[in-house]
């Protein structure tokens, strides 16, 4: 097999893994499924390229998380420039750089995966993207002991199951086409978010 003909495999394979774990679930699509809509006949060309479902979807949430966090960490250093950032333009930066994944059908496919992820991790969610991981901390470190560490927590949970589940719902808006603007709810997203993260912060100052 020549490297251009394993790249081309590797690529149907993430191509139809994103389509059908966006229909069925990550943990509904069946590997056999993935593999012909890949136009594969090589049963074991998922265990090949990435040992199995577990690492296909890791390459499936890596192939856009890697775009992801490029665009917050260029958005980062642009908020460190301009000055402080406060918990509203970094909450700004994780809303939009997600919403930007709506311009494609692989991007809608991710956020509804994403979706599906947390739900299926009962609340448990844990970032992936080094970017996110970032944001998080330096909203933590602005909120510092304002907000006690176990309310701070279930803040958090709160604002991403907010932010994955409306995204996710306006991926399937805008499959079907929709007449609401998305930067309304972008600024309704972030807006939010960042009121939930916030609340009392200046009554406690």
């Amino acid at each position: 097999m020549t490297a251009t003909v394993k790249v081309d495999t590797r690529e149907a394979l993430l191509d139809a893994a994103e389509v059908l774990f966006a229909s069925s679930g990550p943990h509904g699509a069946s590997l056999a499924a993935i593999t012909k809509h890949a136009g594969q006949r090589n049963g074991g060309a998922i265990h090949y390229h990435f040992g199995g479902r577990d690492g296909l979807l890791a390459a499936v949430l890596d192939r856009h998380e890697a775009v992801l966090d490029e665009v917050r960490m260029n958005a980062l250093i642009e908020l460190r420039r301009s000055g402080s950032p406060s918990v509203e333009s970094l909450v700004r930066v994780a809303v939009e750089s997600l919403a930007g994944r709506l311009d494609s059908a692989s991007g809608r496919s991710f956020l509804i995966i994403q979706r599906d992820r947390f739900i299926e991790s009962a609340g448990l969610w844990e970032f992936r993207s080094a970017s996110m991981r970032l944001l998080a901390a330096e909203a933590q470190a602005i909120i510092g002991d304002r907000i006690a560490p176990d309310e701070l927590a279930e803040r958090m949970q709160l604002v991403i199951q907010l932010v994955i589940h409306r995204l996710a719902d306006r991926s399937r808006h805008e499959t079907a086409g929709t007449s609401t603007p998305r930067s309304l709810v972008i600024e309704t997203l972030v807006s939010a978010a960042a009121a939930v993260l916030g609340a009392g912060l200046v009554e406690n100052r």
